[in-house]
């Protein structure tokens, strides 16, 4: 289904009438969709990062607040509160710094675990592979011409992976890599996810690699320093006193931000949206059907490992006892708009993922009604475009959904007109940057989302038998 089609499609399923007997499982929904006010929480976590260095990453003071801010709410609501040691083996930028051939101070962030530039950077000459005419550009080391070697490379994103990047310039001699993202708007650069270069690597935004490329040819100084980091940070579990311990309904978001900025999008919103979910759920967790679990993950941004680390350490049998997951990524995103993953992949069935096990298509239906019960138009989305915490739980065989704000796309005029916001610009520019903080959110997308992650928590808390693997 194309976009237009999936918009024109909320449409329809926001008009469309409950199915009958749905209210004696929705009783508890309804009642979870009010309650305190989420942004409450954001608010505390965006103090914690303000004076925890503007960042709220595991191995920092500011993650570890978090997880106190969390467990004092759980533990006040009467809720006991376990954790997990879960080891990390992350990595920390000590220095990133590029400058132009004018004397130019340029943002640059470097890649995940890339080795670092020499002791004091290098100054080499720009060389910039064009930026259009090329669907794969940078991704052989025949793309590069021979004034490469010795040089650094400037090259824009896409046709392959930033990794088979890195190969091909390091293949070409180049001395080191400056990536960019085509967009109409600056970017906060994703950060490399394995590694495997052999050349330092950094990350610009496109009008920066504009303004350089009309320099190339002339020398560039570039500073990237980083340090791997082994630690042990906690996962923090609260679950309900009540319930069947054999349906357990897992609902979980994670709890740290990027290095680079306060989190509070990403993924403050999430978290604030689930702790919010266990305390309006608090007064009835004696006498819910169904077990209620609430995970607080760790370390998602160095790809998953609080959640995956729990996975692993699961029995079959515990495992089995799951009987769907809940996960939330970015749920305020400053240009939103409101996403729920595609359990049954009926809107998505040629995106070439793995697709969600079975019953994550009950999840999706439960998920978008809590959006409808509020008159919130709401879209469907292809479980790749959140790669995040659901993903091992998706790899036992565990049912799972979830929903997002918008994460690193961009806005198009359908969803505009659906949503508000500005068409062509990205769903969250504050995206692993400095400004994602409580100034740069959108409240609106925020209280809309907390309603319908409450609404899911206690429909599920009471029913989830049309949830069948």
């Amino acid at each position: 289904m194309g976009r237009l089609g999936v918009a024109l499609a909320a449409l329809l399923i926001a008009a469309s009438v409950p199915e009958a007997g749905a209210a004696d499982r929705d009783w508890l929904a309804h009642r979870m969709t009010t309650g305190g006010d989420v942004v409450a929480h954001l608010v505390a976590l965006d103090a914690i990062a303000a004076a925890h260095g503007g960042t709220r990453a595991v191995g920092t003071p500011g993650y570890d607040a978090s997880v106190r801010y969390v467990t004092d709410r759980l533990t006040a609501a009467g809720y006991r509160v376990t954790y997990q040691d879960v080891p990390y083996h992350g990595f920390r930028p000590d220095v990133e710094r590029l400058t132009t051939p004018d004397g130019s101070a340029v943002r640059v962030l470097m890649s995940q675990y890339a080795p670092s530039t020499p002791e004091g950077g290098l100054t080499a000459p720009l060389v910039a592979l064009p930026a259009e005419g090329d669907a794969t550009p940078g991704c052989e080391a025949t793309d590069f011409p021979t004034t490469v070697r010795g040089a650094v490379a400037l090259v824009r994103t896409g046709g392959c992976t930033t990794p088979d990047k890195a190969r091909a310039a390091g293949e070409a001699g180049a001395a080191a890599l400056l990536l960019h993202d085509v967009s109409p708007a600056p970017w906060a650069v994703l950060r490399l996810r394995a590694p495997d270069s052999a050349i330092p690597v950094g990350h610009i935004t496109q009008l920066a690699a504009e303004d350089l490329a009309a320099q190339a040819g002339r020398p560039v100084a570039l500073e990237l320093c980083g340090h791997d980091e082994d630690g042990t940070m906690v996962n923090v579990f609260a679950e309900t006193a009540g319930g069947d311990p054999r349906r357990v309904v897992m609902a979980g978001a994670h709890l740290d931000s990027a290095y680079d900025g306060p989190g509070i999008n990403d993924n403050g919103s999430s978290a604030a949206a689930v702790l919010e979910a266990a305390l309006r759920l608090a007064p009835h967790q004696h006498g819910v059907p169904n077990k209620v679990r609430f995970a607080f993950w760790g370390a998602e941004e160095l790809i998953n490992v609080g959640s995956r680390h729990y996975v692993d350490s699961l029995t079959p049998a515990q495992i089995q006892s799951i009987a769907l997951y809940l996960n939330f990524e970015m749920l305020a995103s400053g240009n939103y708009a409101h996403f729920v993953m595609d359990g049954d992949d009926s809107d998505h069935p040629d995106t070439g993922g793995p697709g969600a096990p079975p019953g994550s298509g009950a999840v999706e239906a439960v998920l978008t009604q809590g959006y409808r019960v509020q008159g919130v138009p709401v879209l469907s989305a292809d479980f790749t475009t959140m790669p995040s915490d659901s993903e091992a739980f998706i790899a036992a065989g565990v049912p799972s959904g979830g929903a997002h704000g918008g994460i690193r796309g961009i806005k198009t005029p359908q969803e505009a007109a659906l949503f508000g916001g500005t068409a062509g610009q990205f769903y969250d520019p504050c995206y692993h940057q400095p400004c994602d903080d409580l100034a740069h959110l959108n409240r609106d997308a925020m209280r809309q989302s907390a309603r319908a992650v409450a609404w899911a928590v206690g429909r599920f808390a009471v029913y989830a038998d049309d949830v069948r693997r």
